[in-house]
């Protein structure tokens, strides 16, 4: 709150032209403040603005087709609550307001500002808001733009379904096999069984799979391919995590050992339902990174939890006991690597299987270092010589939807 507050003080401060001339229809800004309503709106409908006329009254913008009053008022209103504390409830608003005017545009033969408006959700912005607004802009026009409301762990097939073709619409993600259209529209799955194939690229990430983990060795070998044999609530976990990672990260590329379904097993992994996530590549305020499990986490000290003054151990003991997140008190530890696992598992632990193996978890998520679904290196579970402890995840961060057995259908 506090970057937000010096952001928007600095964006008040910030000399520039006044607002453009208008005589589009009145809208009513609720309070919030024009720039910042420009800054959502420039995010998700570059065809329209916020302006004055000649008397101050705040009008909209029109560019090309006229926009009609009433849907004026939904996409600056939307736009407006949307810096409020009603984001997901405006996000929904704002998505359909915006299908309206993709038509408006559609129908007047002006394909692209159709176009535009129609790739809305997508990010960077053609205006720079700044790095902590554009996070809460982003957070909730991309995480709860479409279903976001409902966590992955709490979708059911159907529901998660719905939500999958609403990303392959927007050109997210494609879906194979297609779902069942009835005649009244409704959408289902194929059959109760059904496991899904979506491309390698996913939102804009491209997710690889390499075998090996550690980063300098020849055996870290990336390669693309396309993501099969998934259950449907996992392919809407994996847009959720491109588009999370990539607007708050600038990630682009997702590196793993295992996302599709392993036939040989009859788990999570086998039905389509788990990741083993090995690292990320991306770019941050122009820096390049690459990031991996085990060299930037698992390959550094850990603290001496009985006697904090004490030298740091090259790792855990074999013991079950509470752990802590090494990073965190790693002397001259890299910011990127420990923020950006720390924000990892906080995300996954919102999503995906945390404490329990069903829907409907109560109770604050666990944190790195305490009993959970999420295996790391600094799980608290030691089970060496077997593929469940945190020895067997040295080199990636494992994450689930559902029970970590089979699970029917």
């Amino acid at each position: 709150m506090a970057a937000l507050d010096q952001e928007c003080t600095a964006l008040d401060e910030t000399f520039g032209g006044c607002p453009p001339d208008s005589d589009g229809p009145v809208v009513d800004l609720g309070g919030a403040d024009e720039q910042l309503v420009n800054v959502v709106l420039a995010h998700t409908a570059a065809a329209v603005a916020v302006g004055v006329d000649g008397d101050g009254a705040t009008r909209l913008v029109n560019s090309g087709a006229e926009v009609p009053t009433d849907l004026a008022a939904d996409l600056v209103g939307a736009a407006a609550r949307m810096l409020g504390d009603d984001g997901a409830a405006a996000s929904v608003d704002l998505v359909d307001a915006l299908g309206e005017l993709a038509t408006l545009f559609t129908n007047a033969g002006e394909m692209e500002n159709a176009k535009a408006v129609t790739d809305g959700a997508q990010w960077p912005p053609t205006v720079d808001p700044g790095p902590a607004l554009a996070a809460l802009i982003v957070e909730e026009l991309a995480q709860h733009i479409i279903g976001g409301a409902t966590l992955v762990r709490d979708h059911s097939k159907d529901s998660a379904l719905i939500e999958a073709v609403q990303h392959a619409n927007l050109g997210r993600i494609s879906l194979a096999p297609a779902p069942t259209t009835a005649p009244d529209g409704s959408i289902h799955m194929p059959n109760a069984h059904a496991k899904f194939t979506i491309p390698s690229t996913v939102a804009g990430v491209e997710f690889k799979f390499t075998q090996g983990g550690d980063k300098r060795l020849p055996s870290y070998h990336p390669v693309s391919a396309a993501l099969a044999g998934l259950d449907i609530r996992h392919v809407v976990g994996l847009v959720r995590l491109a588009l999370h990672l990539s607007s708050t990260w600038g990630v682009t590329e997702v590196h793993h050992a295992g996302i599709s379904r392993d036939a040989s097993r009859n788990d999570c992994h086998g039905n389509g339902r788990a990741i083993d996530f090995v690292g990320v590549v991306g770019s941050r305020l122009g820096t390049p990174f690459h990031l991996t499990v085990f060299n930037d986490w698992k390959n550094h000290s850990v603290p001496d939890l009985d006697d904090p003054t004490k030298p740091r151990r090259p790792d855990w003991p074999p013991v079950t006991r509470r752990l802590a997140f090494r990073l965190l008190s790693l002397p001259g530890v890299d910011p990127l690597a420990r923020d950006f696992f720390a924000d990892l598992y906080a995300w996954v632990a919102g999503e995906y299987q945390d404490k329990t193996e069903g829907p409907l978890e109560i109770g604050p998520p666990s944190a790195i270092g305490e009993t959970s679904r999420i295996m790391t290196p600094d799980h608290p579970t030691s089970a060496p010589g077997t593929p469940n402890g945190r020895e067997a995840h040295h080199s990636h961060m494992h994450w689930q939807v559902g029970p970590t057995g089979t699970q029917t259908p």
